[in-house]
C-alpha cells in the first residue's frame, strides 16, 4: 500500500457540506510541507502556494483543482483522529 492508499483509509470526519478537498490530499500536503519544514497552518498555506503547480502535475490533479488554504489546515488537524490516522499506518 503507498502513502496516498493509506491516507485513504483514514475515516472522514468532516461534514459533507463543508468538504472542497478530500481528506487524503490535505493529509499529504500537511506531511510533505512538515517534510519540507512548513510547520504551522499559514507555513502549510505558503507551501501549497510556492508549490501547488508542481503538486498538481505530480498527483495528476485537474489543473483547476483548488488546494487547501490555512483554514482548511487548521480545521482538519484540530479535529483529526490521530488515532485513526496512526491506525491506517500500522495496517
Amino acid at each position: 500500500m503507498n502513502l496516498i492508499e493509506c491516507l485513504q483509509q483514514v475515516p472522514e470526519f468532516r461534514a459533507a457540506r463543508g468538504q472542497r478537498h478530500p481528506l487524503w490530499l490535505v493529509l499529504l500536503l500537511i506531511i510533505l510541507g512538515a517534510m519540507m519544514g512548513y510547520w504551522g497552518y499559514r507555513p502549510l498555506a505558503e507551501f501549497v502556494e510556492v508549490y501547488g503547480e508542481q503538486l498538481r502535475r505530480k498527483l495528476n490533479l485537474a489543473q483547476e483543482t483548488k488546494l487547501p488554504s490555512y483554514s482548511t489546515f487548521r480545521r482538519v488537524m484540530q479535529q483529526l483522529d490521530f488515532q485513526a490516522l496512526a491506525a491506517s499506518f500500522s495496517d
